[in-house]
């Protein structure tokens, strides 16, 4: 707290403030240490005082570059060295290219895998107020998104 008040009157007044820079620029810490001590009593330079170094700290670019490097390199082995996923799960949401069936009485289609049977793919989504384009035809998403324009595969 002593050196939070000293660091406030030399701060606080004018001339002081003046001498306290003066020194800085000097390299030598000439600020009074007394409090009651002014402008025109100033107190002999500490020898022991060592002006800090200003310049900015350097980035550690190499470090940086070396874990990118290191870590773009697992990245790539651990790809390397494990099987492809297989085919994505039924997630029920249709989207172009899904594999669908057809259920005839409430004209919706679901998605089902691709690698088993099914009854036609999907081209493209479209909301319920446009048309499929001609060689394709329009069921309900089971969703409800919209509709989807499929190629009926023969059944």
């Amino acid at each position: 707290m002593a050196a939070i008040n000293r660091a406030w009157s030399v701060l606080g007044d004018p001339g002081r403030r003046a001498m306290y820079d003066a020194s800085l620029r000097n390299g030598v810490d000439e600020a009074p240490r007394n409090n009651r001590a002014t402008a025109s009593t100033a107190t002999a330079p500490n020898p022991q005082y060592v002006r800090p170094n200003l310049t900015p700290a350097r980035f550690p670019w190499r470090f940086v570059l070396a874990l990118v490097v290191l870590g773009t390199a697992a990245i790539l082995i651990i790809g390397a060295l494990t099987d492809p996923a297989g085919p994505a799960p039924i997630d029920n949401l249709i989207q172009a290219g899904s594999c669908v069936d057809i259920d005839d009485q409430r004209q919706e289609a679901f998605e089902v895998p691709c690698s088993g049977s099914h009854e036609a793919v999907v081209t493209r989504l479209v909301p319920f107020d446009v048309a499929c384009a001609p060689g394709e035809q329009g069921f309900r998403d089971r969703q409800g998104m919209g509709q989807v324009c499929v190629v009926l595969s023969e059944r």
